[in-house]
């Protein structure tokens, strides 16, 4: 006589992503910087190419600030947008 089993959910387990240091990620932007420098020094019209490359960077920089912004909104107080209210765990 056959057993039946249980209709259980299969968890994977999600592998763990390194810890990244501070000293890390310095270094990374350090080498950005060096890199987008060669790759300037080499182009055609090197002002057109930094001012690309330059532009590039602060988008970059302006999504990881928007992100940091929301996040804070998201836990620290009530907020309005046109779409939702939120409400933190902020001061009161």
């Amino acid at each position: 006589m056959a057993v039946q089993k249980g209709k259980g959910k299969v968890k994977t387990k999600k592998a763990a992503t390194p810890k990244i240091s501070e000293k890390t990620v310095i270094e990374a932007m350090a080498s950005l910087e060096n890199l987008a420098k060669e790759y300037i020094s080499q182009a055609k019209d090197e002002i057109k190419t930094g001012r690309k490359i330059a532009d590039k960077i602060r988008e970059v920089a302006d999504n990881i600030e928007n992100e940091l912004v929301m996040d804070g909104m998201n836990m620290t107080e009530a907020y309005d947008s046109k779409d939702f209210i939120g409400v933190g765990i902020g001061v009161l």
